[in-house]
């Protein structure tokens, strides 16, 4: 009876083409349809969900999850379809959110329980070290003295963006890259290629430019320094794109408009085994590296109501930041 302009992309065909079709033949196994049809039409359930896969002209069949049940009146079957692909990108997204959550209420909690003992220890260490009979002694105390300052500043990077207030006002995107581009251009002056590639389209939206800016800045320097051997070649690259997506659905909400903004790199990749898990605190696959800079991103992105993922192979990884727009 009706199909939406989703299917008509999905199957490369038109609404005119579609509707008035069987579409149970539409299917690679229609018996499964035929099935979950005369079940729900039966009132033998409600609903009914399974995998199946759709025949498309001169293109493999798609696989999607189908979910089979009646309307609120009862008299027509709704058949709705989701690409598992997209159905996996929203679970692996819904699980970014909630761990991220997690973390952030574990960070907060960690943070606060070493800054007090830290505190109490460097103390401690100045009030030795005034009391110590040979200056010889006092290279020890300042061991102390300097490891506890770089705990207490690894604690306030892990702090800052729960204490820093919203500060939200108009936002451009492309100058925000624009700056990114400055800065990281002038620590690689040689050997790194950073390209635009903008959509000057993209309107101004409403929020937090500090944060945006630490956000794009921690991603691109991260792909920097995934570049290194790259850089000594001389053929690094990094592509900063903007585009408008527009019906998207991530955090299980769906947008009308968002920003679309990738950091492209043509670097080694990230490791497989830390690629699940990059947005964790405290999960570097760089010797020296603090694990801080995507978790600190992924979160000033998180109060913009977006999000970060990522996909990467050998020779191209794309951190992708999706931000609702007006």
């Amino acid at each position: 009876m009706f199909v939406n302009a989703a299917l008509e992309g999905a199957l490369g065909l038109s609404r005119r083409m579609l509707e008035g079709v069987d579409f149970c033949s539409l299917l690679t196994e229609p018996a499964t349809l035929q099935t979950a049809l005369m079940g729900t039409q039966g009132r033998d359930f409600a609903a009914l969900r399974f995998e199946a896969a759709l025949r498309r002209p001169l293109h493999d069949p798609l696989p999607v999850h189908a979910n089979v049940a009646l309307t609120e009146s009862g008299a027509e079957v709704i058949v709705e379809l989701w690409q598992l692909e997209a159905q996996a990108r929203q679970d692996r997204e819904e699980r970014l959110r909630e761990q991220a959550q997690a973390h952030k209420e574990l960070i907060r909690n960690l943070a606060h329980e070493i800054k007090n003992p830290l505190g109490g220890i460097r103390g401690a260490a100045q009030l030795l070290q005034m009391e110590l009979p040979s200056p010889e002694l006092a290279e020890y105390t300042e061991v102390i003295i300097h490891e506890a300052d770089r705990l207490q500043a690894l604690v306030d990077r892990l702090l800052a963006p729960h204490r820093q207030p919203h500060q939200v006002g108009d936002v451009n995107i492309h100058e925000v890259c624009e700056r990114v581009r400055s800065l990281v251009l002038a620590e690689y002056p040689h050997g790194l290629a950073v390209l635009r590639d903008y959509d000057t389209s993209i309107p101004e939206f409403r929020g937090d430019r500090a944060q945006l800016l630490q956000a794009l800045l921690n991603i691109v320097q991260n792909a920097a320094q995934a570049l290194a051997e790259r850089i000594a070649a001389g053929d690094a690259q990094i592509t900063l794109r903007t585009r408008v997506a527009r019906q998207v659905t991530f955090g299980r909400q769906r947008y009308r408009l968002a920003l679309e903004l990738h950091v492209i790199d043509n670097g080694p990749g990230v490791p497989e085994a830390i690629r699940e898990r990059i947005f964790y605190p405290l999960v570097t696959g760089r010797d020296g590296g603090s694990g801080l800079g995507l978790t600190l991103a992924q979160t000033f992105v998180q109060q913009h109501q977006g999000l970060i993922d990522c996909e990467s192979e050998p020779g191209r990884t794309d951190f992708r930041v999706l931000i609702p727009l007006p």
